[in-house]
């Protein structure tokens, strides 16, 4: 892969994250709340934030990491309000863990499904997956409820599984088989 992915929605650009998005990076992965059901880590400096973009904004980084994150955008202004993409990228048997993480100013109209149909698009027509599997926190009714949304399937329960803000949570595994 020679140049990062280019994805465009109706409203959105999916691209990779340049070092001028280390202020917007920042402001969304220090919010606790969006960070809550994501291991509950935030970000506490924006250096955090600049080595988040260089661990993923190359196409070289791909291969290396084995995950593919791009930066969400609007289209009409290009304001960063998240990250969505796959990691733990297996090809051996053409699977993907999807995963996005948008800013809470934009929980509401439909900017993270219009996001992830556009990644499960390119996962199964580029990439070639098989495969696209989601985990999270079974608490977390509004991922649940998208993944659903979306015709992913529950597939696996985990009791205890996570241990993060004083307590165990169980975890849930959702997934969509290309066809």
């Amino acid at each position: 892969m020679n140049d990062f992915p280019h994805i465009e929605t109706k409203r959105l650009i999916l691209t990779a994250l340049k070092e001028e998005d280390q202020t917007p990076l920042y402001s969304i992965f220090s919010d606790p709340h969006v960070t809550y059901f994501d291991g509950g880590k935030v970000m506490k400096t924006k250096t955090q934030a600049l080595h988040y973009i260089q661990a993923f904004k190359d196409p070289a980084s791909i291969l290396l990491t084995h995950t593919i994150r791009f930066g969400v955008r609007l289209k009409n202004s290009g304001e960063l309000i998240g990250t969505a993409g796959f990691q733990n990228w297996d090809r051996t048997s053409a699977k993907a863990e999807i995963g996005a993480i948008l800013s809470r100013k934009f929980w509401s109209g439909g900017y993270g499904l219009e996001a992830a149909k556009a990644i499960i698009d390119y996962g199964f027509q580029q990439m070639k997956l098989h495969k696209i599997y989601a985990q999270t926190i079974e608490d977390n009714r509004s991922a649940v409820k998208r993944l659903e949304q979306l015709s992913f399937h529950k597939e696996g329960h985990f009791l205890d599984h996570i241990y993060m803000h004083q307590r165990y949570y169980d975890v849930v595994v959702y997934s969509l088989i290309h066809k």
